[in-house]
């Protein structure tokens, strides 16, 4: 965490959130791991040191939101969460990778968008994490995915995100993927858009200090492009718009 911080810094990034992971599933690398107190005291030892630098928030990336909200539930409460990203990282209670072994693309991006509108409409969190993961993994495998093909599927999504104030997290890390596309792509962000969607969080999915801040000053410039004029940060789980 430390040298997160010290290369948000050297980047010049002005404010950075952690959002560790969460997961309910038993079986995911993730799954039990996550100690709440010893987490809570990094972020504060961190902001303590770095505090003329850097603005620090403390977050969460919870995978499937909707399931096993009782065991999500205490991760939450009292621990000051700035912000939560709500994705789905399984489904059928197995890895996405595996998930999509011997499937169609139409089948297993039916279902993962399925999934994720249940997250949607039922999970607690401020913002979609990364919508169309799946072309991560599957565009090795049966290449790009046509919009058309789901659109009426995410066209739900969106309407029940804006419905409740839950926003798109923009990830760059697709660039790092053999899709070289962000995660929405920009179609999907042109649709929330169109929707009356205003609430974006943009962010590196950083798993090493080198991936800090990359590949975010061109996404600012592609969503202005798209006319929106601000991305949003959270304190406390509450928005505020950052003009871009």
């Amino acid at each position: 965490m430390d040298e997160m911080c010290q290369s948000a810094i050297v980047k010049g990034v002005s404010e950075i959130c952690f959002t560790e992971h969460l997961a309910v599933r038993e079986g995911d690398p993730c799954y039990g791991w996550l100690d709440m107190d010893a987490y809570g005291k990094d972020i504060a030892k961190c902001r303590n040191k770095f505090k003329d630098k850097l603005i620090i928030k403390k977050g969460l990336e919870i995978g499937e939101p909707h399931l096993s909200m009782n065991k999500i539930e205490p991760y939450k409460s009292g621990h000051d969460i700035d912000f939560i990203i709500g994705s789905v990282h399984n489904l059928e209670e197995e890895d996405l990778t595996v998930y999509m072994q011997g499937k169609e693309q139409i089948e297993s991006y039916t279902g993962y968008f399925r999934e994720l509108l249940a997250s949607v409409s039922q999970g607690d969190m401020d913002v979609i994490g990364h919508f169309d993961l799946l072309k991560r993994y599957a565009f090795d495998v049966n290449g790009r995915y046509r919009h058309s093909d789901y659109e009426e599927l995410i066209h739900e999504i969106l309407k029940t995100a804006i419905s409740r104030n839950i926003g798109l997290e923009i990830n760059t890390s697709g660039f790092r993927s053999s899709s070289l596309e962000i995660f929405p792509s920009q179609i999907i962000l042109k649709m929330y858009k169109e929707l009356g969607g205003e609430i974006l969080t943009v962010g590196s999915d950083s798993h090493s200090a080198n991936m800090i801040g990359n590949n975010i000053p061109p996404v600012y410039l592609m969503l202005k492009q798209l006319g929106f004029k601000s991305v949003f940060s959270y304190t406390q789980r509450k928005p505020s718009a950052v003009d871009i």
